[in-house]
């Protein structure tokens, strides 16, 4: 999991926005020996990772409704990395959940309206959209405030997990409802100002499990005319096993462009080639 725990757009190349030129890679190979990880609230009272290559933070505390109470001081972390070739020196990434109307959730939406039609508060997909289009500008609003331009024009990642409350096989058509949410995500961030690319973190089984989509069927499911980018989770794993997830092929359909193992401490993050 990360940080140790825990009309939508093409989402275009994964490039490294003008704002925050990236400079080359060190090392040969097929793989870049610069490490980058990814940090948010858990690091809080920690010494954070030396000598990143580049840096993914998070902006909630753990949920999508909480900030990361450091996140002033890790995305300045961030910016002090050099980044590669093909990957900027700062990304964000924020939590996502589809909760429902249950007891204890105060935010979940009793009105609004959505590509699905109005929200009357129950857990349909019209409410599953307005809820994360709200959490998604929630999270944009967390970074703009600290830095408007890296909000503005980094890319931005949704941590989708089962770890995470999601409508699950239990909930009648519950795949709909949470590909509702994650659609919400998406155009709460870009309605609020994201003009980066947005993409997925998440395995194969965990993405399946709460959507019900594959490689073949990632796009169209969420309405998009090309898969989004995806970052494979793994922060228990190793390098080497953050190189074969690198080519085992995208839980999205897109050609993973991260993959996440375990070095010294930290989730760290390999730039796939």
């Amino acid at each position: 999991m990360l940080g140790r725990l825990l009309a939508i757009v093409g989402l275009g190349l994964w490039l490294a926005p003008a704002a925050m030129a990236a400079k080359p890679a060190h090392g040969a190979g097929r793989f870049s020996t610069s490490t980058g990880y990814d940090i948010s609230y858990p690091q809080c009272a920690s010494v954070y990772p030396a000598s990143p290559a580049f840096g993914i933070v998070g902006v909630n505390g753990g949920l999508a409704n909480d900030a990361n109470s450091c996140f002033s001081s890790e995305l300045g972390w961030a910016l002090a990395a050099p980044g590669l070739t093909n990957q900027p020196n700062v990304s964000l990434y924020i939590n996502t959940a589809n909760p429902g109307p249950a007891p204890g959730v105060t935010d979940w939406p009793t009105s609004g309206t959505s590509p699905y039609g109005s929200c009357d508060g129950s857990w349909s997909t019209a409410c599953s959209y307005v809820y994360g289009q709200a959490r998604g500008e929630y999270s944009y609003g967390l970074a703009d405030m600290t830095d408007a331009a890296v909000a503005s024009s980094a890319p931005w990642w949704l941590d989708i997990e089962t770890a995470n409350s999601w409508a699950t096989s239990g909930t009648a058509g519950y795949a709909q409802l949470n590909i509702a949410a994650i659609q919400g995500f998406i155009a709460g961030l870009q309605v609020s100002g994201a003009t980066g690319p947005i993409g997925v973190y998440s395995t194969d089984s965990q993405w399946s499990t709460i959507t019900d989509l594959d490689a073949q069927t990632t796009a169209a499911g969420l309405g998009l005319s090309t898969a989004p980018p995806d970052w494979v989770a793994g922060a228990r794993g190793s390098l080497r096993t953050a190189q074969r997830n690198c080519t085992n092929g995208g839980f999205t359909g897109a050609a993973p462009t991260l993959a996440q193992y375990s070095s010294g401490g930290y989730d760290a993050d390999l730039r796939c080639p």
